[in-house]
């Protein structure tokens, strides 16, 4: 296989092979994303007669316990690799939606929600975001930026798919024919052209002439890379953790809602699934916003502005989104202020704490988006079934909003030199 990549390297840096992969990871790690489950949810409450509060509840709890459990996927990653762990997490989600198309008691489905969050919007998250970093450096922003296009796909076309196969072949198939897709096309691929990094396969990072031996590479990786014990006792870890749960928090409640915020606004159903899949319709622009923004200014002030346009977006929803076309706009401004953050997010873990144990920084990290992730829904259930209006969950959102945009005034790269002291106290 290391002479495939060779020959392959040949005629483009195996690296951007590497991103392809990355990106139809992303892609189908939607089974467990908010944006596909959030219709089956609707389904769960209809056609088997469970409340919004009990279905996001469930959903919250799974989140967080899957969430947490990450930071063990990361160590399983720096321990054995991608190229082991990708296709047995992609099995893995593979028979989650099988188990999804059997539920029928409020405890399946919260069983199913713990496994499709653990190893679809977690581990398969995790994963894309801690390889691709493995083989760039120059132009890391530019390789995240193209692969994300995956999810962006994912986003734009999902829900509407969802809701047309559900009509034709009913849920608990579309469950199934996940299922089938992601072992007949996404494991092979995983077999066949996960590499963890470019040292492993006689390869440098961004391709460049190298005249480093081997051993004399992963000397140098060692040198420059944080144990996640290391990272913890840094500010920069948590405050750039605490800030990139706004994101995950303000897009998973608004998404897992989306159908019934917009039904208070007078959007049907069916407008709403085309309107909630183009939140990621900004990603097509990442790569030259990549260039122009990530590649030349410091992560806090890139911070600074995506937190203050959070606050200014979900502003709009609160007070002027009242038809279809004004939701669209929200969508879109606030598509692409998610967009920039997450790019940059992925850019600042390796650029800080370096590549040999970035699986467990990031596995660590990831707690922090799943647990925005599982804030996310449960207060907008809560909102509804107690006052009639999702309005008081997006107050409390802003307000939390604002206290962590001043948070992006104190990041610093952290000093390596230092490390063995905490910066934070």
């Amino acid at each position: 296989m290391k002479l495939l990549v060779r020959k392959i390297n040949r005629i483009v840096y195996y690296g951007w092979i590497i991103v392809l992969l990355s990106a139809f990871a992303l892609f189908f790690s939607s089974p467990g994303q908010t944006y596909s489950i959030n219709v089956f949810a609707k389904i769960y409450e209809e056609e088997l007669g469970f409340s919004k509060t009990m279905i996001t509840t469930g959903y919250s709890v799974a989140t967080i316990i899957s969430g947490t459990l990450l930071i063990f996927m990361g160590r399983l990653i720096d321990r054995f690799g991608h190229r082991l762990m990708m296709p047995l997490v992609i099995f893995m989600l593979a028979l989650t939606t099988l188990f999804s198309s059997y539920v029928a008691t409020i405890y399946m489905i919260y069983l199913s929600f713990f496994f499709l969050r653990f190893f679809g919007q977690g581990s398969l998250t995790l994963m894309p975001n801690s390889l691709v970093p493995q083989w760039f450096m120059k132009k890391r922003a530019l390789a995240i930026s193209l692969m994300t296009l995956g999810a962006f796909v994912g986003t734009l076309f999902v829900p509407a798919l969802n809701l047309y196969l559900i009509d034709l072949f009913g849920w608990r198939n579309v469950w199934r024919l996940w299922g089938l897709i992601l072992l007949v096309v996404m494991f092979p691929l995983a077999v066949l052209f996960t590499f963890n990094r470019p040292e492993d396969v006689g390869l440098s990072i961004d391709n460049e002439v190298s005249l480093l031996s081997k051993e004399e590479a992963y000397a140098a990786l060692e040198k420059e890379s944080w144990t996640v014990k290391e990272a913890l006792r840094t500010r920069a870890f948590w405050f750039v953790g605490l800030i990139g749960m706004i994101a995950p928090m303000f897009t998973t409640g608004i998404t897992f809602h989306f159908y019934a915020i917009m039904e208070s606004r007078s959007v049907p159903p069916e407008t709403a699934a085309w309107i909630i899949g183009f939140i990621a319709f900004p990603t097509l622009i990442m790569p030259l916003l990549a260039h122009l923004f990530i590649e030349r200014f410091k992560p806090r002030y890139i911070f600074f502005l995506t937190q203050s346009m959070f606050v200014v977006s979900m502003l709009f929803l609160l007070f002027f989104v009242t038809n279809e076309y004004l939701a669209f706009g929200f969508i879109l401004f606030y598509g692409l202020f998610v967009a920039l953050q997450a790019v940059t997010m992925n850019v600042v873990w390796p650029h800080y704490f370096g590549r040999k144990y970035l699986g467990s920084i990031r596995g660590a990290a990831t707690v922090f988006m799943v647990l925005g992730s599982a804030l996310g829904p449960l207060p907008f259930g809560l909102s509804f079934d107690l006052f009639d209006s999702f309005n008081p969950a997006l107050i409390v959102m802003i307000a939390m909003t604002i206290g962590t945009t001043v948070l992006t005034l104190f990041i610093h790269k952290p000093n390596k030199k230092a490390r063995s002291k905490p910066d934070f106290m």
